[in-house]
């Protein structure tokens, strides 16, 4: 019998240990190969052949290929003669070719192990089955995209649906408006014209909230933050609220405002709202009785307390008061109507401030308080001019450019310009407004952003580049992308519908400023 050579010696405990370590490797459940130096397969445990159902010695050079999915195959291959050429570890993803022709998702590893001189002397690896989480994960990618394409859907629709209730509003409100300044009529008649206008304020306003909702889900509202003075905000949403409340109210209102500072950095528009959200929750559930407005300071802070006595919240109801689309049941929702989203805009406004918001509630009967807590302005940003007034003084007669196909938009739009003394031509399509430019000249244009044969925004970008004209944008679409899209096509003012007289002739005296 031949002696052992010293190469012989020299590979006898390399070969103790491989074989070691391959009974360890039919023990184990995942299916484990090694290869040598150059990336041919030598070895598969049993686990390989039971899966593949490759009989012994099959599998070994290269034919592990002809299980792999042809799908993934080239990327399996480009993996390994990458890590075979570099010596680096190799990891792959791929679907391997059970013996009853199904594919499972199996994680490849192999690492090398190399000599004293770093050189690859063997490579050792395991395949393990992730299929089950591979499909969980796939599972939960396709719900992903189809909740965000349920969810887009969703924001198109009310998007659209915004701007089909938005429309037919706005002649309704403006005719109302109009009445409602002819102290010729009745005062019956001018109560019964101011309810309505309030109704169709109130159904503007659901509107706005389920956009607001959209806008705070998508991480999209934006907000324009200057000093402002909280006891001015309190005080606009309270002339709001009063002058919506019913005839036969018996409410009575107490203020003390107690806080020496009250300058906060916000957006004017977005805090007043928080404050008419709740007043306006007041005056709905307080039939008759009180409602009590405090301030005070606080670390930095100014606190509002609104305070009513009437129909409070249930105990079960308070943590969720919050929450959107809770209107503290059936019941009250029969009774008082409403979409439930008030409160949960507000919460995210105040928190937007960098403020808080809670709700209080002795039970059923006992009233409700809520408390609005904001960080006041840093002392160096705070202006010493008064705040601006949200009236404005009457305004210069302008030659006007009206475009709008929805009729009766147009003919209460028209009349209402006119008696504001603006010289007025109407047109309904792009061509008409055209035409009309050629004829006259105007000083700014107000159209709607759906016409019958274009966009508005074509419209003001040919009426821009022809005769330098500006103006308004009508549309029953607002959300911020929309007055993007309107500011970049040439329009000053993005206006969404339904508007009041008033507003039009606000922008169209920042119009009128824009253009000097």
């Amino acid at each position: 019998m031949p002696e052992p050579t010293s190469a012989d010696n020299h590979n006898a405990p390399h070969q103790a240990d491989e074989q070691r370590f391959r009974q360890i490797a039919e023990g184990l459940p995942n299916i484990v190969w090694t290869a040598r130096p150059d990336g041919r397969v030598d070895y598969y445990n049993q686990r390989w052949h039971e899966y593949t159902g490759q009989a012994v010695d099959t599998g070994h050079g290269v034919g592990w290929q002809v299980v792999i999915h042809e799908q993934d195959l080239e990327h399996s291959l480009h993996a390994w003669h990458h890590a075979v050429r570099d010596g680096t570890p190799y990891e792959c993803e791929h679907r391997l070719r059970r013996h009853d022709g199904a594919y499972r998702w199996y994680l490849s590893r192999g690492f090398p192990l190399r000599d004293s001189a770093g050189h690859v002397m063997k490579w050792f690896g395991t395949a393990t089955d992730i299929h089950d989480a591979k499909t969980a994960s796939e599972l939960l990618r396709l719900a992903k995209e189809q909740a965000e394409a349920a969810n887009r859907a969703k924001d198109e629709f009310l998007a659209a649906l915004s701007h089909e209730l938005r429309t037919p509003l706005t002649p309704v409100l403006m005719t109302a408006q109009a009445l409602e300044a002819n102290t010729d009529l009745p005062p019956d008649v001018r109560a019964d014209i101011q309810s309505l206008r309030r109704q169709v304020e109130l159904e503007a306003r659901l509107i706005d909230d389920l956009l607001d909702l959209t806008r705070i889900t998508h991480g999209k509202l934006q907000l324009r933050h200057e000093p402002l003075n909280v006891h001015d905000l309190i005080a606009h949403a309270l002339d709001t609220c009063c002058s919506q409340a019913k005839r036969g109210d018996e409410i009575r209102f107490i203020d003390h405002y107690d806080a020496a500072q009250m300058i906060v950095n916000g957006d004017a528009a977005r805090l007043q709202q928080v404050f008419w959200n709740i007043l306006s929750n007041a005056v709905k559930f307080t039939p008759r009785g009180t409602i009590t407005i405090h301030t005070r300071n606080t670390h930095n802070a100014i606190v509002v307390t609104i305070s009513d006595t009437g129909l409070g919240i249930e105990p079960e109801v308070l943590p969720r008061i919050f929450n959107a689309f809770e209107q503290g049941g059936p019941h009250t929702t029969r009774r008082f109507g409403g979409l439930g989203l008030g409160l949960a805009i507000t919460k995210s406004l105040v928190y937007a401030h960098g403020g808080t918001i809670e709700a209080a509630s002795a039970g059923v009967g006992k009233g409700a308080t809520f408390t609005v807590t904001l960080p006041l302005a840093p002392v160096q940003s705070i202006s010493r001019e008064p705040l601006k007034s949200m009236a404005v003084g009457e305004s210069a007669r302008h030659r006007i450019l009206l475009v709008e196909d929805h009729e009766p938009t147009a003919r209460v739009l028209r009349r209402l310009l006119l008696m504001a003394h603006h010289r007025v031509t109407v047109a309904s399509t792009i061509a008409e407004a055209l035409a009309a430019a050629d004829s006259e000249s105007f000083d700014l244009v107000i159209s709607d952003l759906g016409l019958p044969d274009g966009s508005g925004h074509e419209l003001i970008s040919q009426l821009n580049k022809r005769y330098g004209l500006t103006g308004i944008a009508l549309s029953g679409y607002g959300m911020d992308e929309d007055v993007a899209r309107s500011k970049a096509a040439g329009f000053v003012e993005h206006l969404t519908k339904p508007i009041t007289f008033d507003r039009l002739s606000e922008a169209i005296a920042r119009v009128a400023a824009h253009r000097v």
